[in-house]
């Protein structure tokens, strides 16, 4: 019965694999869904704002995905879809060369930011989400539409146009990329591990002794140092924007509709449980007690 499924799964996904298109032209740098201009280039100072209104455009994203996703009819054109999904993928491009901007601002902030959760902090990977996930996002969301699908497609009936119908061509394309992501994360990995090593150098053990500290030359030395770990920050960030490209290369437009759509709605959703539970905890903190006289 599996072979029998997996025969009638790979006929079926012959015609996706037929209709492939190729990978979508970079999206121009200025411009928003829904005629909303993209927010301006922050510094470290007002990267928070920055990240609240860009929050707000992924929202709206998240609102034009849904209606593309729901829709379901064949007969939309690609060409339209994929000026969905392209002007979405601009603003991720938007967001990380904002954010490279103000790493160069100060990039202490980038690797400790207060815009975000404790929750999302949690799980941070050289200051941002680990690129793999992006991979593991699209097996998951995968797997759940054709689980979804199954019986009606036991039954005789089509899979729709979403990732349940991932030929094997796309399949093998996915696992080609997250084996050169991994190799790509384990040298940004070694890359973090050196610049944090860096920090028991001589010089700086000879900086710290002595029991007085020279400031001017202690500041010259630490700001070398956030400079390997601000180009740790711009290699993490440029594999988590080429990964999210890569997956959306592999995929028909229909197809790149969903997996944005469930990339939006992961984000945003672990963004809001994390402002809720870190608004909760700070209700329910203890009030500090009277200052004595």
């Amino acid at each position: 019965m599996t072979a029998t499924i997996h025969n009638r799964r790979r006929n079926h996904s012959s015609i996706a694999i037929m209709s492939a298109t190729p990978p979508a032209p970079a999206p121009p740098a200025h411009g928003g869904l829904n005629g909303h201009a993209p927010p301006p280039s922050p510094t470290a100072e007002s990267f928070s704002k920055f990240f609240e209104s860009w929050i707000a455009e992924q929202s709206r994203d998240l609102a034009a995905l849904r209606a593309a996703a729901s829709a379901a009819d064949p007969a939309t054109p690609e060409a339209d879809l994929r000026r969905l999904v392209d002007r979405v993928l601009g603003h991720y491009e938007h967001y990380y060369r904002a954010k490279a901007a103000a790493a160069d601002d100060d990039v202490l902030r980038m690797f400790s930011p207060s815009w975000t959760s404790t929750t999302e902090n949690l799980f941070l990977w050289c200051g941002g989400w680990r690129p793999t996930a992006a991979l593991h996002l699209l097996y998951a969301k995968s797997g759940m539409q054709l689980e979804h699908q199954l019986p009606g497609f036991l039954n005789g009936g089509s899979l729709d146009p979403d990732l349940a119908d991932l030929s094997a061509a796309q399949l093998q394309d996915a696992d080609q990329l997250q084996r050169r992501t991994i190799k790509r994360e384990r040298e940004i990995e070694d890359a973090a591990a050196t610049a944090q090593e860096a920090l028991a150098t001589a010089r700086m053990v000879e900086l710290a002794g002595g029991g007085e500290m020279n400031g001017e030359a202690m500041e010259r030395e630490m700001e070398t140092k956030a400079d390997g770990m601000r180009r740790v920050l711009d290699m993490a960030d440029a594999l988590r924007l080429e990964t999210m490209r890569g997956v959306v290369a592999l995929l028909r437009p229909a197809q790149a509709v969903h997996f944005l759509l469930a990339a939006a709605e992961l984000h945003l959703a672990v963004h809001e449980f994390g402002r809720r539970k870190d608004g909760h905890a700070g209700a329910g903190a203890a009030p500090s007690p009277p200052q004595q006289p």
